[in-house]
């Protein structure tokens, strides 16, 4: 099945049912792991996992031992989103604009999100490789009777290498990763809305393929950690994701020419990190981080807090403050089974604390 005919259905079906939050590219400087995000996103001093992979890659440089897991699929969703459903299906029954336009109303200002998602990987100390992949759809309604809709795949692939230097105090770490996205992203009045109803309706002339950008790009990532004590191990974090900005150059799909997306912002990040507790396999982990320092939007949106307590890799307990919200999760790890599970929130507006879309997420690994 072609793209287009995929995105079509897409949009058709969201437009139709409401899925709705919206994160813009400042946002999306790395994949997001599950367990960063219950700890509030701040891990770009942390990095000692395989998410070191997608926030700092000097990480793989402390690596203790090697993983690999290539079936951890992931479910994110809004917490309203349910809610919204059985509104639109109540709604939209009888195909009246007056019913689509109650819709809208209702839920002006309100964002709703669902995605899927998969990270495979294999990681080594010194060095690894991974794929971020991502398949979603966000909406937010406006009072001038306006969506905003970005649904489609997002998809990003590092290879990267570290190395320690002074006695292992100081890492330095790069990658050099492929990225893609395919999809839309656009705002959509109240007259497409309805023709999107019937998929592969003709908006003002034009089809949804009209509004589909595709674009491939490759990019690369430095990234440092500093810890001069092993007594509670203090950790500097830098990291500089896209450095220069990953462009992406627009591809034929399906026989047609797409234009490309926007390119993916260079973000410059910086962190901290303390363990004050660490007993055999008991630990306490706490975080601090600034994200995209270097772009301009609230300062109130780049600081992150978090903290973890664990036992070894058997069990995680996460919190931390992201954009202004409070975030929580767990994992457990048993042998060949690995569960996460998270609540965190995206701010909808320009500063922290102004509008909120909670959201839910739920991890799970079988085998490696």
């Amino acid at each position: 099945m072609r793209w287009q005919t995929l995105t079509g259905t897409a949009v058709s079906f969201l437009a139709i049912h409401a899925q709705p939050g919206v994160s813009k590219d400042h946002e999306n400087w790395t994949h997001f792991g599950l367990r960063p995000l219950g700890m509030g996103n701040a891990y770009v001093a942390v990095a000692d996992d395989y998410n070191a992979l997608f926030y700092n890659p000097a990480g793989l440089a402390r690596l203790k031992e090697w993983d690999g897991e290539f079936l951890n699929p992931r479910t994110i969703a809004s917490t309203n989103l349910g809610s919204l459903m059985d509104d639109a299906q109540e709604k939209l029954k009888s195909g009246k604009v007056s019913d689509s336009l109650d819709l809208i109303e209702a839920n002006t200002g309100e964002s709703y999100h669902v995605g899927l998602g998969l990270t495979p990987h294999l990681i080594f100390k010194n060095f690894g490789f991974g794929m971020g992949i991502e398949m979603g759809a966000s909406m937010v309604f406006h009072k001038n009777i306006s969506v905003d809709f970005d649904t489609g795949l997002r998809f990003v692939m590092p290879f990267s290498y570290a190395m320690n230097f002074l006695e292992d105090k100081l890492s330095l770490g790069a990658s050099i990763k492929a990225r893609a996205r395919a999809g839309v992203d656009r705002q959509f009045s109240m007259e497409d809305i309805e023709s999107f109803k019937t998929t592969g309706s003709d908006t003002g002339g034009k089809k949804i393929d009209d509004y589909v950008l595709s674009g491939f790009g490759t990019g690369a990532d430095l990234g440092l950690l500093f810890t001069p004590s092993k007594t509670m191990e203090p950790t500097i974090g830098v990291s500089i994701t896209d450095i220069g900005a990953t462009t992406y150059e627009a591809k034929d799909i399906g026989g047609e020419a797409l234009g490309n997306p926007p390119p993916q912002l260079a973000s410059v990040n910086v962190g901290f990190s303390l363990k004050p507790i660490q007993r055999d396999k008991l630990y306490v982990l706490t975080s601090m981080d600034m994200h995209s320092i270097n772009q301009p939007y609230s300062f109130s949106k780049k600081w992150n807090l978090g903290t973890e307590v664990g036992y070894g890799n058997l069990i995680k307990l996460q919190a931390g403050l992201y954009q202004g919200y409070l975030t929580a999760g767990f994992q457990f790890d048993v042998g060949l089974i690995s569960l996460r599970a998270i609540t965190y929130a995206e701010e909808l507006g320009a500063q922290a604390g102004f509008k909120e879309d909670r959201r839910y997420a739920v991890q799970l690994k079988v085998l490696l």
